[in-house]
């Protein structure tokens, strides 16, 4: 009994889906544009997602120890750098000190932009004397603190915080994840009331049939089928659509930001969907169009045993 149960239900779903892929494919124009509506639904928090995951990958590439550089006043003699290094070298929360003179971080500078003839003209090194730090492991706060502390260093002229940018930009990533967060709620509730919206209006386009179904013993399961596996089609195929439409937005825009990022010496490019985040945004909008779908016939069925 079991098994032929098994194979009873295999076959009502198998016939339900063939069902609602019938609908969907006599219906052209009203399934293009409920999928265009529900492919634009998903590709706003898509696109964002992806952005702020680019540049999450890319902040990923920085240095993740920051450094702090400390430059001496110009009249700081040999007598005063000893004291700086001695000072720094005797730190509790200093890892590393590195002194760079004035002499190579010029020639560093010349190398570095070709400017090689450059030091004919200058009558002198316009460059301080610099150390570069490397602060122990420590929250961002004692990081502040730390910079304010060795900025007021005895012939320190001015101390840079050279994780400061990335700091800034990791606080703007954590924003767009919290935005992304809320456009995901805010069109995944769009998502469903527009699949609520769509089945609605065919329920009531075969109320007449339905009603009929139900005099001969149709269970309410039995009428839902159809329209729950029509809104897991179109939930699916928008997901695609919305896929395939940012692959597409990836790749005219990649070239343009590698070329941009050029310009800094650097490199960055928005990345396209994995497959395993493929599936789960698959996965997502055909739970959510489904809820719909159950959301509206269930709805309308309960007015129709009220009537």
């Amino acid at each position: 009994w079991t098994i032929c149960h098994m194979n009873h239900l295999l076959y009502l779903h198998a016939r339900a889906a063939r069902q609602a892929a019938l609908t969907l494919l006599r219906q052209p124009l009203g399934s293009l544009l409920s999928l265009l509506m529900l492919a634009l639904a998903l590709s706003l928090p898509l696109g964002l997602y992806l952005t702020v995951q680019s540049l999450a990958n890319w902040g990923s590439r920085l240095a993740t120890t920051p450094q702090i550089t400390l430059f001496m006043e110009a009249a700081a003699d040999s007598t005063d750098l000893q004291a700086t290094a001695q000072t720094l070298k005797q730190h509790a929360l200093v890892a590393h000190s590195q002194f760079v003179p004035r002499d190579e971080a010029l020639k560093a500078l010349m190398a570095r932009n070709k400017l090689e003839g450059l030091t004919e003209g200058l009558g002198e090194n316009p460059l301080p004397d610099a150390f570069v730090i490397t602060p122990k492991d420590m929250p961002p706060e004692a990081l502040e603190r730390l910079h304010k502390e060795l900025s007021g260093l005895t012939m320190v002229e001015s101390a840079q915080f050279d994780a400061g940018w990335a700091k800034k930009l990791f606080s703007l990533i954590q924003l767009g994840q919290q935005l992304t967060v809320v456009l995901a709620c805010v069109f995944g509730g769009a998502l469903v009331l527009i699949t609520f919206n769509t089945i609605r209006l065919q329920v009531l386009a075969r109320r007449d049939e339905i009603e009929v179904s139900k005099l001969i013993g149709a269970t309410n399961s039995f009428i839902r089928r159809p329209f729950m596996y029509y809104a897991l089609y179109q939930g699916a195929l928008a997901a695609l659509l919305a896929w395939a439409g940012s692959m597409w937005l990836i790749a005219m825009a990649n070239p343009a930001i590698a070329e941009l990022a050029r310009l800094y010496n650097e490199g960055a490019a928005l990345r396209p969907l994995s497959l395993s985040e493929g599936g789960l945004l698959l996965l997502v909008a055909g739970v959510l169009t489904t809820l719909g779908a159950r959301l509206a016939t269930g709805q309308l069925l309960r007015q129709m045993e009220a009537d």
